[in-house]
């Protein structure tokens, strides 16, 4: 037992105990059934509870965010308040995390280790695409009737889910697995780590969309409902649009067909190609949860614009070809009739490396774990006067330091000055 965990060393497991997993559980369980609570028993018997948890289960972070918002409201009344339908969503959702801890969890994945699986997104009104490293890729136009229903970040969103989803139904992704999800929406990346919006349209701001709110929470908890019963480790990276060409092209190009998109991106875009990429549609499932989703969305008149498509393939670049010459021509030689086909092999492709491949998909997010990491600071003894930085890197920490002690000379000064005269008045 190693600070209220079972630590299993030779099997790599930590898991949480028996007792705690039943007296845990079955606290969530009494909220969900009542639904009511009061402060004392969210802020000791739940909350703090669950803080022990996402200390192994990080993503628990992500759905504390309106328990505490519960929590405060039953500290100002002073009395058991009821439940929203969110928040009990939120608990059910904890009691899987709680199950996740009790079942163990591998010290492996307690630590940053390199995804084995990476995912590319992108989305536009018109359109849902990706692909991943092992050469699956989707795409999904969207019909008229659902059209301008969700924003893009919204659409940005559902596509990484999609991305994942695909490998969990078609069974490519086996539990304590590794995977890294890349998308070029910053906000899409945030909601992957937090919900910090609310669904209360009396809590949120005057341009609140609860519909578009409750939708959106929904999706988190569904995708956090699936990496936690098939024992994922998710990460998500932010990278430029720019970079995203493939995603781009299978959402936008729907005047091509599936083969002659592959083989233009594999002619434009080879460093962004997995060795094998084959289009297939989305299942079934998939399919109706997008639909279902979009339709509690009313359409919304500024979400409207025209589809384009990608420039991939469809200019030549280069000058244009003169136009051919209307005088006879003159034979300078005579044509041979002998065919002269080359008699050599075709040349040899070099061999894929895979390993190589992911690295460069992943190079965004190599890059933000090989950055110099923030360290907090406390304001240094002594230092009253303007504001101490919240974080700052290591790489700065002698110029903080340096300013303070600058500071504290220049005080000294004055205070040896002041006694000087002080004892020369007298």
């Amino acid at each position: 037992m190693v600070l209220g965990w079972l630590t299993d060393y030779r099997r790599l497991i930590v898991s949480l105990p028996h007792n705690k997993f039943v007296a845990w559980t079955n606290k969530l369980q009494a909220i969900i059934d009542s639904k009511k609570a009061e402060a004392k028993q969210l802020e000791l018997q739940n909350i703090g509870r669950l803080i022990h948890v996402a200390q192994i289960l990080p993503e628990v972070y992500h759905f504390l965010n309106r328990l505490r918002c519960l929590f405060e409201r039953a500290k100002k009344r002073g009395k058991p308040i009821p439940v929203k339908d969110d928040c009990l969503a939120d608990c059910r959702l904890l009691q899987l995390y709680i199950c996740r801890a009790y079942d163990g969890i591998s010290m492996n994945s307690l630590e940053p280790q390199k995804p084995s699986t990476v995912y590319r997104s992108d989305s536009c009104p018109h359109g849902l695409g990706g692909y991943c490293s092992n050469g699956r890729a989707w795409l999904l136009y969207l019909p008229e009737w659902l059209l301008y229903r969700a924003t893009n970040n919204l659409l940005e969103h559902i596509a990484s889910i999609i991305a994942v989803w695909v490998d969990i139904i078609e069974g490519r992704l086996q539990p304590e697995d590794c995977i890294l999800s890349m998308t070029d929406s910053s906000t899409s990346e945030g909601w992957h780590k937090k919900t910090n919006f609310k669904t209360d349209p009396v809590e949120a701001d005057c341009d609140f969309d609860p519909e578009e709110a409750e939708v959106r929470t929904e999706i988190c908890r569904h995708f956090a409902e699936l990496c936690v019963k098939n024992k994922l480790a998710h990460h998500v990276q932010w990278f430029a649009g720019k970079q995203n060409d493939v995603s781009d092209a299978l959402l936008r190009d729907d005047d091509r067909s599936d083969e002659e998109l592959t083989n233009l991106l594999y002619l434009h875009c080879p460093e962004q190609m997995p060795q094998h990429v084959k289009i297939a549609p989305l299942p079934q499932e998939i399919l109706s949860w997008v639909t279902s989703l979009l339709q509690r969305l009313c359409v919304k008149e500024q979400l409207r614009e025209k589809h384009s498509r990608t420039e991939i393939g469809r200019s030549d670049g280069g000058k244009p070809t003169p136009s051919p010459s209307a005088l006879p021509t003159t034979s300078g030689s005579t044509t041979s009739t002998e065919q002269t086909a080359s008699k050599s092999s075709e040349p040899l492709q070099l061999p894929f490396d895979k390993a190589a491949f992911l690295d460069r998909l992943m190079t965004p997010w190599l890059n933000r774990l090989s950055e110099v990491p923030y360290y907090m600071l406390h304001r240094p003894l002594g230092k009253t006067t303007s504001q101490t930085q919240q974080e700052t890197m290591m790489e700065s920490l002698e110029c903080f330091y340096q300013g303070y002690i600058e500071a504290l000379e220049t005080n000294s000064q004055l205070r040896n000055s002041r006694k000087l005269s002080q004892q020369e008045s007298c």
